[in-house]
């Protein structure tokens, strides 16, 4: 489990399953092939440019079609399952020391208002366990691409 604060609150997230991790994979693997390219661009960007910035913003802008159409492209109960299998993990300080879980799996919907009313901050915590659940896999897929790339 770990802790993050994102827009002022603090949150705790644990880690997927095993099982909940090989589903979550399955339904987001159409969007690894376009995140590839986009990681690698970002990678050499901060290679060449010595910081954290990007260097080439109009490479990387044309590389970013091909995710928003795999995305776009994306069944809505896909998309679904994967939010709120990410949510089913995360819980949000309150008061000291009470926390309270994000999602309410019965509702489909997040058991905050602030939630509810910003996709973009659902995307942050979504984002975050994933990283932390399938960060490993999907570093090997990088790692193996950005290898072949440069040899």
């Amino acid at each position: 489990m770990f802790e993050f604060t994102h827009g002022g609150n603090t949150y705790r997230a644990g880690k997927l399953t095993a099982f909940q991790q090989l589903h979550v994979s399955r339904r987001i693997a159409p969007l690894l092939p376009p995140l590839i390219p986009i990681f690698v661009q970002i990678a050499r960007d901060q290679k060449d440019a010595g910081t954290k910035g990007l260097a080439n913003l109009d490479t990387l802008s044309s590389l970013f079609q091909p995710f928003a159409d795999a995305l776009a492209s994306m069944k809505d109960a896909d998309a679904e399952y994967v939010i709120s299998t990410c949510l089913s993990v995360v819980q949000r300080n309150t008061v000291g020391t009470t926390w309270v879980l994000v999602w309410n799996e019965r509702a489909k919907a997040a058991m905050f208002d602030d939630l509810n009313q910003n996709a973009a901050d659902l995307w942050v915590l979504v984002m975050k366990v994933l990283q932390d659940s399938l960060g490993p896999f999907i570093q090997g897929i990088l790692t193996s691409q950005q290898e072949a790339l440069t040899a």
